[in-house]
């Protein structure tokens, strides 16, 4: 899960050209614009990454109150994506010593301890989604189920140490879709469809379970008999504007998840899994696949997979949403997305 409020410190600052009040604060991967000497090298700070959802309420935000939305009957501000001068500027960096009850729960602990702690919820903050549409929404069974882990990969940006511990592994690249989450699964005996939040239950009018029922999936994994549970994005028609300009809606498998071992499989255990569904009948499509590669030969630092992630989707003449990477075992996996997409879609 996303980590949208972590205590870090100010890795550097540099000069905005032509910027008098504002200059740019890096912070591990990502860069903020701050204004002029509010912080220093090395400081700490409280870091937001974007897509927090801050609350208006909160005195300590209300100086981004003119950026306010109402966000499922709530007011407050959504961090999204900028460029301020020509900066690009991702999330938001506020004084550690302005959250108290933050400081209170570390407790002089060392920041390298605490990195990887979500305060999130100590300080109501919320993750932004966009609106769901009408046709992914339904009959709710349940919450996701515990059994599978959700689908959220963590930003590369988040992840430095993969720099220095993976240079020299094998990753699997494939081009990440704009769609909606969808997971369907088979677990002893039982079949389920779910969105990114949800069980759901099967209705005439909900689109993940027509798509999987058209796909021939339910009856596949039914004949298959593992308990196994398949992850990827709908895309298509009513949903997130049908980036592809696809006619209808598909299912694209990015990942399978072993439910009885609890660990995702690797791409070759993956590629089999399907190969055996096809057998049954499945009419099975898997995200575009861009490469398998060491990641030094690919990129070895954030500037050359940022640049990496710009480039087609599916459809040649739409510029894609980003990459996954995954190593090739399936045990890690991270997300790199586009800027370009990123500073477009800020307002989706």
């Amino acid at each position: 899960m996303r980590k949208l409020v972590t205590v870090r410190k100010v890795d550097a600052i540099s000069p905005i050209p032509n910027a008098d009040a504002i200059e740019c604060a890096t912070v591990e991967g990502w860069t903020v614009v701050i204004k002029k000497n509010e912080f220093s090298v090395n400081d700490p700070c409280v870091f937001f990454e974007i897509d927090s959802f801050l609350p208006i309420e909160d005195e300590r935000f209300s100086f981004l109150a003119k950026n306010k939305i109402t966000w499922q009957e709530k007011e407050g501000i959504r961090l999204r994506t900028l460029k301020l001068r020509g900066q690009l500027s991702q999330g938001l960096i506020l004084p550690l010593a302005a959250f108290p009850e933050i400081m209170a729960q570390i407790d002089g602990a060392e920041l390298a301890d605490i990195r990887d702690h979500d305060f999130s919820g100590l300080l109501n903050i919320e993750k932004w989604e966009a609106p769901v549409p009408a046709c992914l929404m339904g009959e709710v069974h349940g919450g996701f189920p515990g059994f599978i882990r959700k689908t959220d990969q963590e930003r590369i940006q988040n992840l430095p140490d993969v720099f220095v511990n993976e240079l020299n592994s094998l990753f699997e690249v494939t081009v990440k879709l704009d769609g909606s989450s969808m997971t369907v699964f088979h677990n002893d005996s039982e079949i389920g469809v779910c969105g990114r939040n949800w069980w759901l239950k099967e209705t005439p009018e909900n689109s993940l379970w027509k798509v999987a029922r058209a796909s021939r999936l339910i009856d596949s994994l039914s004949l298959l008999g593992k308990n196994i549970a398949l992850q990827g994005e709908l895309i298509g028609e009513g949903i997130q504007g049908n980036p592809e300009k696809l006619k209808g809606q598909a299912f694209y498998v990015f990942d399978a998840y072993d439910i009885d071992a609890q660990c995702y499989l690797g791409h070759y255990e993956r590629h089999l899994i399907m190969d055996e569904l096809r057998a049954y009948g499945a009419q099975l499509e898997q995200v575009p696949h861009v490469a398998i590669d060491n990641l030094r030969n690919m990129g070895s630092d954030l500037a050359t997979l940022l640049s990496m992630a710009d480039g087609p989707s599916l459809n040649p003449n739409t510029r894609r949403e980003g990459l996954v990477f995954k190593k090739i075992n399936g045990q890690l996996s991270f997300k790199v997305i586009s800027n370009y997409y990123l500073l477009k879609y800020s307002n989706k």
